[in-house]
């Protein structure tokens, strides 16, 4: 986006005006999430200062998948003026080839004030879901018009369907992750699925290969895709890393921060990971307790002897055959120490699976573990000439890593599988 003209930005307002408040979402009701808040402040003499909720609209801050810094500002409201009465306001900004740009309005009749801001610069996230610019703008009070330095505070309270970005200082670390709040979210209580990416795999990337938090959008839970501190996942408690990264922490922490923040329902959080990020999710399966169900892919649990869930573990593992880089036998191996863990039998129930697209040179079976609890099964996916890919996702583009199997969908697999368990 660019640095818009003083006539396009003025027939701009003049058309958003115009639309009106009735497009956005209404502000929050009082017994849901509390509404999104807007700070304005004029600096000099005279000053003036708006500071209160949003009784109707909504503001929308969204995030980038890429550099975790916010890409959108947009929307409008209304809110009590300074003197009493109705102010409204109307923002729309985003990215630009330098910071960000866009156009503030604010009218406050009861206080005859109007304030127009041509935003462009820099706008600072001193907080999660809140953002912050300062500059000059023209401010008209009365029959006087100047230009004043202007500070606006807008803070995200209702939050709303897209994607937000989770940015946090654990064990003296920068920590970051996505958060994708499916396509009509309201604040209600909702499962959500986090992903852990490859070795080098940014959250990012994992969305170009694996497209999971476009799986989620229309299928109603919360996508978190956590980004890991260097190259990959503190994989094993006896893994020499930094001694200042704690990966268990910062999991934790995200599951914590989804619950509060996000109003996740604390007995429906599962895990899932890629290579790396499955050695981390067969991990968290042995030590972190607050997740109800777990999917490794072509990264399965290593250490067995350190394995300790002390509860039933439902999980779904899915290997390729001709992993190139993680052997398959870890994969057989890693899904009976979970049978035996959770009571199953050391047989299995095996199905072999429709070939959907020949071309693709894989086959998929499936192996159920017989007499598990109906709370706690245990189930394997053979991708027979499979590599180290995401099932039914985009290729890496690596030939080396070998096939990529379109017969299932990684993200559909999970899904169908994770969701069905709860925590007591």
């Amino acid at each position: 986006m660019h640095i818009l003209s003083w006539r396009r930005c003025r027939a701009f307002v003049a058309i958003s005006l115009a639309i009106g408040f009735a497009q956005v979402p209404s502000a929050a009701h009082a017994d849901g999430p509390p509404p999104d808040r807007i700070t304005v402040s004029v600096e000099g003499e005279p000053a003036y200062r708006l500071d209160g909720d949003l009784t109707s609209g909504g503001i929308v801050i969204a995030d980038d998948i890429v550099d975790f810094a916010t890409k959108r500002i947009e929307g409008q409201g209304s809110l009590r003026g300074a003197d009493g009465g109705t102010a409204t306001v109307n923002i729309k900004v985003g990215k630009a080839l330098v910071g960000m740009a866009g156009t503030f309005v604010l009218r406050d009749p009861s206080a005859d004030v109007r304030i127009w801001a041509l935003v462009h610069g820099d706008v600072t996230a001193p907080v999660d879901g809140t953002v912050v610019w300062r500059g000059a703008a023209d401010v008209r009070r009365g029959s006087e018009s100047a230009r004043r330095t202007v500070r606006i505070t807008i803070q995200d309270r209702t939050l709303d369907p897209g994607d937000h970005a989770i940015r946090i200082e654990h064990a003296g670390q920068d920590r970051r992750a996505l958060v994708t709040l499916p396509d009509g979210y309201d604040g209600s209580p909702l499962p959500v699925l986090f992903h852990l990416p490859g070795l080098i795999e940014t959250p990012w990337m994992a969305e170009l290969f694996g497209r999971m938090s476009q799986y989620s959008r229309t299928r109603g839970f919360i996508m978190v895709t956590a980004e890991h501190y260097g190259l990959g996942w503190q994989v094993g408690a006896d893994v020499p890393r930094d001694p200042d990264v704690d990966d268990p922490g910062f999991i934790n922490r995200l599951q914590d921060i989804l619950i509060s923040r996000f109003n996740a329902d604390p007995k429906r959080l599962y895990a899932s990971g890629l290579s790396n990020g499955g050695f981390f999710t067969s991990r968290l399966a042995c030590e972190n307790r607050r997740f109800a169900a777990y999917a490794p892919v072509a990264g399965q649990l290593q250490d067995e002897a350190s394995c300790r869930p002390g509860r039933h573990v439902p999980i779904v593992l899915i290997h390729g055959t001709t992993d190139p880089l993680v052997e398959y036998e870890t994969a057989p191996e890693a899904a009976g120490f979970f049978a035996s863990n959770n009571g199953c039998g050391a047989a299995t129930d095996v199905t072999d699976l429709p070939d959907i697209d020949p071309g693709d040179r894989t086959t998929v079976t499936r192996h159920t573990y017989r007499n598990c609890r109906a709370d706690a099964p245990v189930v394997l996916y053979e991708i027979k000439n499979g590599g180290h890919q995401w099932p039914g996702g985009t290729p890496f583009p690596l030939p080396f890593l070998g096939a990529t199997t379109q017969d299932i969908d990684a993200n559909a697999v999970i899904w169908d599988f994770v969701s069905r368990f709860r925590l007591p």
